[in-house]
């Protein structure tokens, strides 16, 4: 008995068994049976001496002597090999029960064929002029509802796509191009846009990367300033709690701030990540009527715009300034120093 994968109106099922034909076999009258059924169906009239095809019943003088039919067996072997269609595939219209993925779709047959169902597109000059694409979910959306033809041609004034009898009818007088090219120079724009929203986004992460060395520098400021503070406390003991206080109030005030871009940054790197990853499906469609329905998003590209310089915001400028005023004292108290002793001597 033959495999059970397709309904029984499937012409590749046997019609004894009503499954898929297994070792399919023809008889003189043209139909094909499992060999192994029509032999036991041959095998119950032996007794009498009666061969008959089970479907029109043709008589046969005496039992036919069956071979395996290579082209069904070649067709069938084929159709099991071929994967089923997965929940997100398009499925072939032609196959019954078992539904194979598609490959294609024809704007004129409104189907879409698997591999083996396909063929005839290919190889029969009846179906040459007919206008084949990859396997869509959305036939009904590529034909105009008013003429029945595909949607193969862009109306740029009416930024759409229209049918030819469209293009001489309702748009006569329109900029009009083909849908495929005009597609093809929107995505080169799109390429465009992608590069232009990976450079911001690698832009804004060399910035992230700065301003978080510039909060490792500003948590670092307090650690800094006691060194600093430790080589002049002798000489500024009073002032140093107040300069300290200064430090921390400031150093709150600029990391506070700093993490506060930080986290706008980021927020704006995942807008403009997540606007990246919707160009892919433009990019990479050749449904031009799905490109143009979803193409008017890219013109709001995220404006990238950075108000504050991580130059400022270091503790090079304080240290140098802790320096300079060190150098000063020292200075000040050599010279001091100097006049005490020039003044003792004097004395």
């Amino acid at each position: 008995m033959a495999e059970s994968v397709f309904d029984h109106e499937n012409p590749l099922n046997c019609p004894i068994c009503l499954n898929l034909l297994q070792d399919p076999v023809t008889t003189t009258c043209g139909h094909s049976f499992c060999m192994d059924c029509v032999n036991k169906f041959w095998d119950l009239g032996a007794n009498r001496g009666v061969f008959s095809c089970p479907t029109c019943r043709t008589t046969f003088n005496k039992r036919p002597a069956l071979s395996k039919t290579k082209v069904l067996a070649d067709i069938l072997e084929g159709m099991k090999r071929e994967a089923p269609a997965g929940p997100g595939d398009v499925k072939c219209d032609v196959c019954k029960g078992r539904k194979v993925k598609a490959i294609r779709s024809c704007l004129v047959c409104m189907a879409s064929f698997c591999q083996t169902h396909i063929r005839p597109h290919y190889e029969s000059e009846a179906f040459k002029i007919h206008k084949l694409v990859k396997a869509s979910p959305n036939l009904q959306q590529q034909i105009c509802p008013q003429h029945h033809k595909a949607l193969e041609v862009y109306c740029h004034d009416d930024r759409k796509c229209v049918c030819v009898v469209c293009m001489w009818n309702q748009h006569s007088g329109h900029r009009t191009v083909s849908a495929a090219d005009a597609m093809a120079k929107k995505q080169e724009e799109l390429k465009i846009v992608k590069e232009d929203f990976m450079q911001k986004i690698n832009n804004m992460d060399k910035e992230v990367q700065q301003f978080e060395k510039a909060v490792i520098s500003y948590k670092a400021a307090v650690e800094h300033s006691d060194n600093i503070f430790s080589e002049i406390i002798c000489s500024i003991q009073k002032r140093q709690a107040e300069v300290r206080e200064n430090i921390r109030a400031q150093e709150n005030k600029e990391v506070r701030d700093a993490e506060n871009h930080i986290q706008t940054l980021e927020k704006e790197i995942c807008e403009l990540q997540e606007e990246n990853r919707k160009l892919e499906p433009l990019l990479q469609t050749e449904d031009h009527v799905y490109f143009f329905q979803n193409y008017s998003f890219a013109s709001g590209i995220v404006q990238y715009n950075s108000s504050k310089d991580v130059n400022n915001l270091t503790f090079e400028r304080v240290e140098q300034s802790l320096s300079e005023l060190k150098s000063q004292l020292d200075e000040l108290f050599f010279l001091s120093s100097e006049f005490r002793l020039g003044y003792s001597v004097c004395v």
